[in-house]
């Protein structure tokens, strides 16, 4: 197994953190406070649960990325797909600035490339 590579660390925290603030948003719309005052007995828990859902998602593929899974790789992936299709929609959409835009269209293509990386592609064990 090879080394992992210091920008899927840097991923794979940002989706660990990414997880825990999901879970917290879940937990305070569901009304279980855990900082500050919730929404109690309101009719919002299917969002609580699905908040809840994508927390344990974005925790499970923080430690996928840490561990090189294959899976984890091509959940990456797929994500950086979806950013530049709602990048593309922003943009078109007109609502946005060119500096919101041009992050929102750089950023996922640049952490594309890297995914497709040769150094990235052995570190998760994927061919060619």
């Amino acid at each position: 197994m090879m080394k992992r590579p210091a920008g899927i660390t840097i991923i794979a925290v940002l989706s660990l953190a990414a997880g825990f603030i999901y879970l917290l948003q879940g937990i305070q719309i569901l009304g279980w406070v855990v900082f500050g005052p919730g929404q109690v007995f309101t009719n919002v828990s299917l969002t609580g649960w699905l908040t809840l859902l994508l927390g344990i998602i974005w925790l499970s593929v923080g430690g996928a990325l840490l561990s090189l899974q294959p899976w984890a790789w091509l959940f990456a992936v797929i994500i950086v797909g979806i950013s530049l299709i709602e990048a593309f929609f922003g943009t078109i959409g007109g609502g946005w600035q060119f500096g919101q835009t041009f992050v929102a269209i750089i950023v996922p293509l640049v952490i594309l490339m890297y995914l497709n990386s040769d150094k990235v592609k052995s570190a998760f064990a994927m061919e060619g």
